[in-house]
């Protein structure tokens, strides 16, 4: 990959360029980059860049990289509103804008519901909309600045979040993380504090019969489903695994009689 990218080859440029003798300039940049890579940098920093969903999102150091297991929550996004095309989406902690702009682009072109993705930094504002204008989604997704949904009156039909939730000794055990913004990964003490806000939010913000999809760290499952159950009563709740088998998103689905909170 990092030789693609001091190239400006794809995979297939590449191989039919494997016996060609590498210019000086370029074994150098490239020996620059494997060395960051060694000490630990990501490489979706170093390349500038992420797939995700298919779609290339423009990362670096004040955002967090997309990730694979993410993308079974637009999975589950897409299958629940592309038959709602007047639906409201929010998303919460959007970051690179990976969610809220896959979502939109693998959304049908008749789709005419609003999407909104908000994040508290401006750093990753600016990179989102980066993305956005990249993918042409400029009339499809609005950006705000905002803590959690603090900034929305709702109702909400569908509201997706991937916030920090890991404790600070994950984040210390694991050095793959140390190079991405501590703000994006780490969610208090427990790694549930950002989450527990929202979820005791969620009555005002969710339409009878929406739903609320939240991505969480495997171990906490059982502790965000009772807060889901107990925030939401009556809701139906499930625990979607990732691709690697591990609980990985708490879906719930707010009663269709339940009361609308106030605008």
């Amino acid at each position: 990959m990092l030789l693609r990218h001091v190239m400006g080859l794809d995979r297939t440029g590449l191989f039919l360029h494997l016996r060609d003798a590498l210019p000086p300039a370029d074994a150098a940049a490239y020996a620059a980059l494997v060395e960051r890579c060694l000490a630990g940098e990501p490489v979706a920093y170093l390349t500038g860049e992420r797939e995700f969903m298919g779609l290339r999102f423009a990362v670096r150091p004040g955002v967090l990289i997309p990730r694979p297991e993410t993308e079974t929550l637009v999975e589950w996004a897409l299958a629940r509103i592309a038959a709602q095309p007047r639906a409201t989406v929010v998303d919460i902690g959007t970051g690179s804008g990976a969610i809220a702009l896959a979502l939109a682009a693998h959304l049908p072109s008749a789709w005419s519901g609003t999407i909104v993705a908000s994040d508290v930094s401006a750093e990753a504002l600016a990179i989102a909309a980066e993305n956005r204008a990249h993918l042409g989604l400029a009339n499809r997704v609005g950006l705000v600045r905002g803590n959690l949904a603090t900034w929305y009156h709702g109702p909400v039909d569908l509201l997706l979040a991937n916030l920090p939730y890991l404790r600070p000794d994950q984040l210390e055990i694991n050095p793959d993380l140390r190079a991405e913004p501590v703000l994006a990964l780490v969610g208090g003490a427990d790694g549930l504090d950002p989450i527990r806000r929202l979820v005791a939010d969620a009555p005002r913000l969710l339409a009878p019969g929406g739903a609320l999809g939240l991505e969480i760290d495997p171990s906490q499952a059982a502790v965000v489903r009772g807060l889901v159950a107990a925030t939401l009563p009556g809701a139906t709740i499930a625990v979607r695994p990732d691709l690697a088998g591990l609980a990985r998103h708490v879906l719930a689905e707010r009663r269709e009689d339940a009361p609308s909170g106030p605008r």
